[in-house]
């Protein structure tokens, strides 16, 4: 096989072509101290060096030699470009040995059969390298030469990688390694830099984590030895942020856990192709964020732009709601010719408005948006288009970046273009017809990237009893876009829980510096649109093939606490969860009482429950003395669930709630009530009153118990029936106006209180100064 002997002339520099470990790449004696950090300028002008060169990958050797720069450790090794200057090589080493093919080339070597491991002596390492040599694939790259090192200690085999995400850059990956990594998929993901706490979390989430406690009688193995190589990895001064700009993928597997230390048998580097520095963010260069967002959220003076003669443009559309929703500010109709609109006098452009403009919705043609917008001559705060053509779906059209343009000559702030509008209830203005009885103000504020889907924030949301700070359509997000609206509403005092539909969130580091700057102080529930569609493109390496973008997206919900919903339904559900009721990451939510009509969906609620990772509660002593003193019919059961057939409701009237919830919320073995109506069977009782009595109880029960009370959630199930749906709507609207919560089914509402439960323990964890167990 014919060597390339070109391509090693940057690191071959001995004359007997055999290279010490300590000088070649690989880990000298001295190098096993971990921590100095004295070699990391070294490593990144290997990096540095090899991108100059155009090379795909470090080989083995190198890639070590980075590694152990910065404190990983690596077996003492050699390289040597023949056998026979391997078998000199061996000398120095102690046996066993492991021979491996180098080749600057990413590949798999040991599908090539490129490995030889147990190798007793010198001369066995020198055979070994003539056999690699001599059955090397005339169609893979070409040998460069070959390793020689000591066979680490027998351990647990683990991965470490690392990869660079265009939206969120460097990213780290730990699981369990060996040929078994892409067969099991036992791993898992963190966004970097990572802290210790990080570290220990991502141990605690792989499957097999007992293989590395000593299960079955193994020993223990080093597990912070493992967190210590992460850290190096992946840390703040880690070699992902460091130098992970010219990293693309990067693999040690496997990595061998011992009793004693972790040392990195294998390793791969696979480098980006261009700039070797660190990616520039999307964003960088639009202007920053405006100094309030309180004219468009409470705007005084509206202009509208896109009104018809006819009545039947969008800003008519958009003018009725305004004055539907009592807007008291003034209107100011925008039209080339029109004299007068909707009663209204009309101005030829946003610069010639008698007041300065707080909000302009836009929805003229696509060819006179741009002139709209540099007439406003820095008298319009926010500008919201909704045009749409400026580079949907992808498309690379220069209109987008001439509306920019414009805007920043008009000195005005766009939220789209192909944005539907924003809805704030404090500031009467709405993109959607909202009914004025269900628009009072509230405290989740939204973000979407889909108009469609805002509209089912305002609609369907207000329906359920969900209530706004502000909705904010941002389409295209060529100016302001989820990061602007996400920072405004972590900081705004009117808001309590945030919603966010997502589809590209363009700077993604700056997005995850948001969340984890938040540090969980509000939910923020997240549904992101097309998580099954993108993700990794590389498959060179096992950390590539592995690094879906779903996984990427769960990394970031357990680093920043932000909440991963996968409907529109459940995200709904989950904000009028976090609405309603407030965490308490003293008292994670995980015991479950139930108490509720039909025995049946009782076991239905349990095995939905459990799936979120509930436990039914066991009652404390007196909480069971209580339960049994009360006056229960036959038929009915007081051990948790409470099973209450409807003819037991019947006799009391529904008003055995009135006892039943007050004891459960004074259980200090309860975290959550679940309360469960079968209204069909209920309101069969004609002429009785068992359902608004059963919300009333609710309702008093919740307004006595203390602050560290259960949550309490209800679940009314219906027929579909106008009669029963008529009912469920009326005490859905009582009961989520005093503060609890109902849902249509058992699922959605354990998805919204396993949520909840997830979100406390995020808090608790973070308050705590926790990250798994130690």
């Amino acid at each position: 096989m014919p060597w390339s002997k070109g391509s090693l002339s940057w690191f071959w520099k001995s004359e007997d072509d055999v290279e010490d470990a300590g000088r070649s790449g690989a880990m000298s004696d001295a190098a096993l101290k971990l921590g100095d950090g004295t070699g990391r300028e070294e490593a990144r002008s290997v990096l540095a060096r090899a991108h100059e060169e155009g090379r795909s990958a470090l080989d083995e050797s190198l890639g070590k030699k980075v590694l152990a720069d910065y404190g990983v450790r690596v077996p003492r090794a050699a390289t040597a470009r023949t056998p026979d200057a391997l078998a000199l090589a061996a000398g120095r080493l102690t046996p066993p040995f492991a021979v491996k093919v180098l080749s600057s080339q990413a590949l798999h070597k040991s599908d090539l059969g490129g490995v030889r491991l147990g190798l007793a002596t010198a001369g066995d390492a020198a055979g070994a390298a003539a056999a690699i040599r001599d059955g090397w694939p005339g169609e893979a790259p070409a040998i460069e030469g070959f390793l020689v090192e000591e066979m680490a200690p027998a351990g647990q085999e683990m991965v470490i990688g690392g990869f660079h995400d265009p939206q969120f850059g460097p990213m780290v990956m730990v699981g369990f390694g060996g040929v078994f990594v892409e067969i099991f998929a036992d791993v898992t993901f963190r966004i970097c830099p990572i802290d210790r706490a990080d570290a220990y979390a991502m141990l605690d989430e792989l499957t097999a984590k007992p293989l590395l406690e000593g299960a079955r009688g193994r020993p223990p193995q080093d597990k912070e030895a493992l967190v210590d190589a992460l850290l190096r990895i992946g840390g703040a001064d880690g070699l992902l942020m460091e130098a992970g700009g010219g990293i693309a993928e990067l693999d040690i597997n496997p990595m061998i856990v011992g009793r004693e230390g972790a040392v990195a048998v294998d390793a791969r580097i696979v480098l980006r192709a261009g700039d070797a520095g660190a990616s520039r963010s999307p964003d960088q260069d639009v202007a920053p964020p405006p100094a309030s967002f309180a004219p468009l959220f409470a705007p005084r003076t509206v202009a509208v732009a896109g009104v018809s003669a006819s009545g039947k443009g969008p800003g008519n559309r958009f003018i009725a709601n305004l004055r539907a929703l009592g807007f008291a500010g003034t209107i100011y109709p925008i039209h080339p010719k029109a004299e007068t609109l909707e009663g209204l006098t009309v101005y030829r452009d946003l610069g010639g408005t008698p007041e300065p403009v707080d909000y302009a919705y836009i929805a003229v043609p696509k060819a006179g948006v741009a002139d709209l917008l540099r007439s406003a001559g820095g008298r319009v705060r926010f500008a919201q288009v909704m045009t749409s053509g400026f580079g949907e779906g992808g498309a690379n059209d220069d209109g987008q970046n001439a509306l920019i343009a414009a805007a920043r000559e008009g000195g005005v702030r766009v939220l789209g273009p192909n944005s539907l509008g924003t809805y704030s209830p404090r500031g009467r203005i709405a993109f959607a017809e909202v009914r004025r009885a269900e628009s009072e103000p509230g405290r989740i504020g939204i973000v979407s990237q889909s108009g469609g889907i805002g509209i089912d924030f305002v609609r369907t949301g207000q329906s359920r009893g969900l209530r706004y700070s502000g909705v904010v359509t941002v389409g295209n997000s060529a100016d302001l876009g989820p990061n602007d609206l996400l920072a405004h509403f972590i900081d705004d005092p009117e808001t309590t829980v945030i919603g966010m539909y997502l589809e590209d969130i363009g700077d993604g580091r700056r997005f995850f510096d948001l969340l984890r700057r938040a540090q969980g102080r509000k939910p923020i529930v997240l549904l992101k649109g097309g998580r099954s569609a993108e993700g990794q493109k590389a498959v060179v390496s096992h950390t590539g093939a592995l690094a879906g973008d779903f996984r990427i997206w769960r990394a970031l919900s357990a680093q920043t606490g932000c909440i991963l919903v996968d409907t529109i339904e459940d995200l709904l559900e989950v904000l009028l969860l976090f609405q309603t009721i407030t965490p308490s990451p003293d008292r994670i939510s995980r015991r479950l009482a139930l108490f509720g009509n039909g025995g049946g969906a009782s076991v239905v609620a349990t095995d939905c429950f459990v799936e979120q990772g509930f436990e039914i509660a066991t009652f404390a002593e007196k909480t069971a003395e209580r339960l049994a003193a009360l006056d229960i019919p036959d038929g009915a059961s007081t051990s948790n669930p409470i099973d209450f057939p409807a003819n037991a409701f019947n006799r009391s009237n529904g008003k055995v709630a009135a006892d039943i919830l007050p004891a459960l919320h004074d259980d200090s073995g309860t975290d959550a009530i679940l309360l469960h109506l079968n209204l069909p069977v209920l309101i069969s009782y004609r002429g009785s009153d068992i359902v608004p009595n059963i919300i009333e109880s609710a309702i008093a029960a919740r307004g006595q118990a203390g602050q560290d009370a259960p949550h309490l959630v209800i679940v009314m199930r219906s027929d579909g029936t106008d009669e029963v749906d008529g009912v469920r709507r009326e005490q859905r609207r009582r009961a989520v106006a005093a503060g609890i919560p109902v849902f249509e089914n058992f699922a959605t509402a354990a998805r919204a209180l396993g949520a909840m439960a997830r979100f406390e323990a995020f808090q608790a964890a973070r308050s705590h100064g926790g990250g798994g167990n130690r």
